[in-house]
């Protein structure tokens, strides 16, 4: 390898070496097909994973719409129970005070 003067590495853009150019090819013809495919595939999966992603995030938001409904609904039945029991003991007292006046 051959040394590159020092203003070359001052601004960043040293010299490159013909050798390092020939690895570099060599590199190219051994690894470069293997390491396309492996980018491609981990592309896809990637992509795969915002998808499985943003139907989870959908599913979850239904899920949770569902349970918002589903609480107001027990509440209102829960009122309406409530409300009827009292309607209940009132009518109660009223025929006991009844009773108790006859």
């Amino acid at each position: 390898m051959s040394a590159s003067p020092f203003p070359d590495y001052r601004n960043g853009a040293a010299a490159r070496d013909p050798l390092d150019d020939k690895m570099e090819q060599i590199r190219e013809l051994l690894y470069g097909e293997f390491k396309r495919d492996s980018d491609a595939r981990i592309a896809l999966i990637e992509a795969r994973v915002r998808e499985l992603e943003q139907g989870l995030h959908r599913k979850l938001d239904a899920i949770q719409a569902r349970l918002d409904l589903l609480g107001s609904e027990v509440r209102g039945e829960r009122h309406a129970a409530f409300d009827e029991l009292a309607l209940s003991v009132f009518e109660l007292g009223e025929r006991v005070r009844r009773l108790s006046r006859s």
